[in-house]
Parts: C-alpha cells; sequence; structure tokens
C-alpha cells in the first residue's frame, strides 16, 4: 500500500484514555506534566506499569477492550454514531483469524451502533494500522471535501500472556493501555500527507526484517530533503528497537546530524496498537503548535507482520528539494 499524492488533514476533535492518562487533557499534556511512576504486583512480580483499570486474572483481551472503549464512549456523548469509523485494533495475523472475528462480535453486540456505517473499516494491524487507516481516510477525505473520518484505536498490554512475558523480561518496557479517537477533516488543515507505505513482507534469516527494510529505502529514494523528525515506535525494549535500528542505513541521505529522533512513547508507557494514532497526533500537535518544522518520518512496526512509515509536513509551507 502507498499514496504518494500530498494531501492535507485536520484533527478537530480528540478523545483519549490512557494508562498514564485519565482524560483527554492529562493525555496531551504528559510532555509537560508526566505523573508519578506507577507499579503493579502480578504474580509475585513487582512491574512497573501503568493502566486504566485493576488488572484482573485470566481477563481476555476482548474483555479488556471492551471496557476501555466503554469507558472512552462515556466521555463521547454518542460522537461516533452513524460516522465513518476506521477501527485500529491489536494484530491478528491470518486471513480467517478466529480470535479476530470473536473480538468483532463482541464488539457489534456490545456497541450496536459504533460500525453501523458502510464506509466503517477495521484495521487489525496492531500500531501500523494507524497508518494504513490514516491512509484510507485520505482518499475518502480527497471524494468529498466536506466529510469527517474518525479514526479509533484501543490495547491493551494487561493480559496474562502479555504481563508474563514483561515479568520474564521477554519484553522491556513499561506496558500500558489506552483508547484514542481522533476525528479527521480537510477543513483548516494542518499537516501535509507527503507519502504512506505500508508493507507485510515475512522475515528471513538473510534480511530480518525485509517490510523495514523495504520502507526506510523508499523513503529514502524518494524524499524532496532531509528529514527534520524521525518518530519511532521506541517503548525500552532492546529487541524492539534492534528492528528498526538494523535497517536505519536504509535511510542514508534522508537523515543527518540534525534529524530529531522522537520516542513519544516514553511518555505513555508501550501502547500496542495506541501507539500509532498517539504518535501520529503526537506529530500534529508538534506542527500544530509550530514546533515542528520540516519534514517528519513517522515508522510504525507492529509486533509480528505489518510495517508502514508516513512523511509530514506543516500545511501551508515550502519544502525546498535537496541539493544534488
Amino acid at each position: 500500500m502507498s499514496q504518494q499524492h500530498t494531501q492535507s488533514f485536520c484533527i478537530d476533535r480528540v478523545f483519549m484514555l490512557l494508562g498514564k492518562a485519565a482524560n483527554t487533557q492529562a493525555a496531551l499534556n504528559l510532555d509537560i506534566l508526566p505523573p508519578e511512576q506507577q507499579y503493579i504486583t502480578w504474580q509475585q512480580h513487582h512491574l512497573a506499569a501503568s493502566f486504566v483499570l485493576p488488572v484482573k486474572a485470566k481477563e481476555t483481551l476482548t474483555e479488556r477492550l471492551t471496557a476501555l472503549l466503554t469507558l472512552l464512549f462515556s466521555q463521547m456523548d454518542d460522537a461516533l454514531v452513524n460516522e465513518t469509523v476506521y477501527l485500529v485494533l491489536p494484530e491478528f495475523t491470518g486471513v480467517d483469524n478466529q480470535q479476530l472475528n470473536v473480538l468483532l462480535q463482541h464488539l457489534m453486540r456490545h456497541f450496536p451502533s459504533l460500525l453501523l456505517s458502510d464506509t466503517c473499516r477495521v484495521f487489525p494491524y496492531g500500531s501500523a494500522g494507524a497508518l494504513m487507516a490514516l491512509s484510507m481516510a485520505q482518499q475518502q477525505l480527497q471524494q468529498d471535501a466536506n466529510a469527517t473520518v474518525w479514526l479509533l484505536a484501543v490495547d491493551s498490554q494487561a493480559p496474562d500472556e502479555l504481563l508474563q512475558r514483561y515479568a520474564t523480561a521477554e519484553l522491556a518496557g513499561e506496558p500500558s493501555e489506552g483508547a484514542i479517537a481522533l476525528r479527521l477533516s480537510r477543513t483548516n488543515a494542518v499537516v501535509n500527507v507527503h507519502t504512506i507505505a505500508s508493507d507485510a513482507s515475512l522475515a528471513s534469516s538473510a534480511e530480518p526484517e525485509p517490510a523495514m527494510a523495504a520502507l526506510f529505502q523508499h523513503i529514502a529514494a524518494n524524499l524532496p530533503t532531509t528529514l527534520n523528525q524521525l518518530y519511532l515506535p521506541d517503548c525500552g525494549d532492546v529487541n524492539a528497537t534492534e528492528r528498526w535500528l538494523a535497517q536505519y542505513h536504509y535511510l542514508h541521505g534522508a537523515v543527518n546530524q540534525d534529524t530529531e529522533h522522537v520516542f513519544a512513547s516514553y511518555a505513555t508507557g508501550e501502547l500496542g496498537a495506541c501507539g500509532g494514532l498517539y504518535r501520529l497526533l503526537h506529530v500534529y500537535r508538534g506542527y500544530q503548535r509550530e514546533y515542528l518544522q520540516g519534514l517528519t518520518l513517522q515508522c510504525e512496526l507492529s509486533p509480528a507482520l505489518y510495517r508502514a512509515v508516513a512523511v509530514f509536513s506543516r500545511a501551508g509551507t515550502l519544502v525546498k528539494n535537496k541539493e544534488v
């Protein structure tokens, strides 16, 4: 999937519920007003973790996501009823994934008005799904200048199987959870989208991240100038870092010593599929408040298969071609 034509968008409504921030305003201020570190005790392990709800033994991911969406929707006053909603979910692989089917059936029963519109879509691709959803939303907004599209993401690191991996140090960083809803429109656009590309190439022993390598090569070959900022999906897990860092050399020519590396999830903990939307909002607000300049690359790696990148700039600014 690749979008090459420059388009622009506005985020005109935001609702967030994060493990470190119980409401939207607190979530928007995490960079400047970070909360005190939280800890949980799980099966005799003392873990740094930030959850919206108390952790329950044997709680399923479906139950957890339903509870998070219920809390988020209680702040939204039916804002999503009869709206176009692109739902970003944790990564599920396979054409007919039974767990995904169970989750979707449960959500449709529990929230019967959520996905009513024929234009609604589901993106079960983890954090990479946020940029894939943005790409499709851009197409929808291009077709109808008055349209609005909601990007909605929900995920949690609280289920037992994930906490076990943190407790045994198989995963590092701080587990968290959240639900985020952003409404996109073209009115008073703030941010340009220059390109969005995604890849789901299977890894091989010769090249552990062919999808990431291909996307970085694509970016380096098509940028008009070097990147000012590079947003990366990093939350303290060395193994996860290595997956993009090992391919970083493919960005040769797209980055230089002045390129800033931004790790927005260090303020939130690991949000899984929500991380992509959080970083997208972080980029948007950076341009909106004019502390981001030039070009920004957002990179997303989902746990197993899906990868995505997008390049942004502030709407109404001139991006000069790099010298050759």
